[in-house]
């Protein structure tokens, strides 16, 4: 199903989105909404937050509020649907691969269709632009799906086996073809990715350093090769723009104007579009759908204590990531989030309810052996002392 949503990302109608909403709230109905204390918590307010301000009277626009609700309950049952459906250990590792490989493959999909296609959906379909990375309108919704699931390849590219040259291959198509794209911020956070997720592999007990050494030196040179094929010329033409944020500090503006106007309650998710107009500062001709950064527009829709609750989910999340190396994705995406919109795109958010859902379920694995350790070193220690009280009588 989320495999579903990333493909239709492109369609204009909004049907595709509301069948994967229904399959997904359907799922979570029948099998529980299960998920780890606190987290569980948060997120099931998160998904009622669009409720509770149309029951309160603080949406603008109720229709888009309760649209946006939907997305969030979708994105909230994901989460609890992963979350228990790996519980297993091996099952959880298996997922990741298959993520890592789906992720990989993608990469090579895209780059084929930019190249080739002039600028249509899956050869089919045109976009009305010069190309385009695979179903995504946008070259840094693009950038961000590839952040997400280049850690977990790189990750596989990692283990010993004779896969390992094939998954180095596959990492190296997946930065080169955001370089490619031309996205800005994507090529710096991949940039910043790939040395991330070999220091924290250089620093575990899991991989070698000679290991990690290795990867990483045949990394850089598979990299070059696929950056001097896919080429940079677009990427190059945009940093070299004269205002490289032109108009995104005036969009954020607003978005801050607006989230002060009703700190407390935000005017309702999903209405940024329509409140935007009142609070603009430029027209260049064009309808601004998004803030461009998805923080201030949280602000702006949910008020400070919705975007605090993202926010302290995000940090949660962001710790487990860091320690686990294959789940940096998640704060590449979130530090993307402050110059650009990936997380309003349910094809682009959904792998961070499913990424967040593995890292959730490997954290309680850890939790639950260190509780079986402690407990099996506190039943030793107890008959030894029995034994000391016998031997003492």
């Amino acid at each position: 199903m989320c495999v579903f949503a990333t493909l239709t990302i492109w369609l204009e109608v909004s049907y595709a989105e509301r069948c994967f909403e229904a399959a997904v709230l359907l799922l979570a109905a029948v099998a529980g909404w299960r998920g780890p204390g606190l987290v569980a918590a948060a997120l099931t307010v998160i998904a009622l937050w669009g409720p509770f301000q149309m029951m309160a009277g603080g949406s603008v626009v109720p229709y888009e509020t309760s649209t946006a609700a939907l997305r969030w309950a979708a994105l909230v049952a994901t989460f609890f649907l992963v979350y228990a459906a790996l519980e297993d250990q091996q099952l959880r590792g298996q997922a990741r691969t298959w993520l890592a490989a789906f992720g990989g493959l993608f990469a090579v999909f895209a780059t084929a269709q930019a190249y080739t296609s002039h600028g249509s959906y899956f050869w089919l379909f045109p976009s009305g632009q010069p190309e385009v990375f695979g179903p995504f309108q946008n070259q840094n919704n693009y950038a961000a799906f590839i952040e997400l699931t280049l850690p977990l390849t790189l990750w596989e590219a990692l283990k010993p086996g004779r896969y390992r040259i094939l998954w180095l291959t596959l990492t190296a198509v997946m930065a080169a073809s955001v370089v490619a794209s031309g996205s800005r911020a994507g090529s710096a956070l991949i940039g910043a990715e790939i040395p991330a997720v070999l220091l924290v592999a250089y620093r575990s007990q899991l991989f070698s350093r000679g290991q990690v050494a290795g990867v990483a030196a045949k990394m850089v040179l598979a990299a070059a090769l696929c950056m001097a094929a896919t080429g940079w010329e677009t990427l190059e033409r945009r940093l070299g723009a004269a205002n490289p944020f032109l108009y995104r500090g005036e969009m954020l503006h607003s978005a801050i104007a607006i989230a002060k106007d009703r700190p407390w309650t935000g005017f309702g998710l999903g209405t940024f579009s329509t409140v935007y107009p009142a609070y603009a500062v430029f027209d260049n001709g064009y309808g601004v759908n998004h803030a461009h950064n998805d923080w201030a527009e949280w602000a702006a829709e949910g008020g400070l204590p919705f975007v605090l609750l993202l926010a302290a989910i995000a940090a949660a999340s962001s710790l487990a990531a860091l320690r686990s190396g294959w789940g940096l994705g998640l704060v590449a995406v979130y530090v993307h989030g402050f110059v650009d919109f990936p997380m309003q795109r349910t094809g682009v958010v959904i792998w961070v309810s499913v990424l967040g859902a593995m890292l959730a379920a490997e954290h309680r694995h850890h939790r639950d052996r260190r509780e079986r350790h402690s407990a099996g070193d506190a039943a030793v220690a107890q008959r030894a002392l029995i034994a000391e009280n016998q031997l003492a009588q």
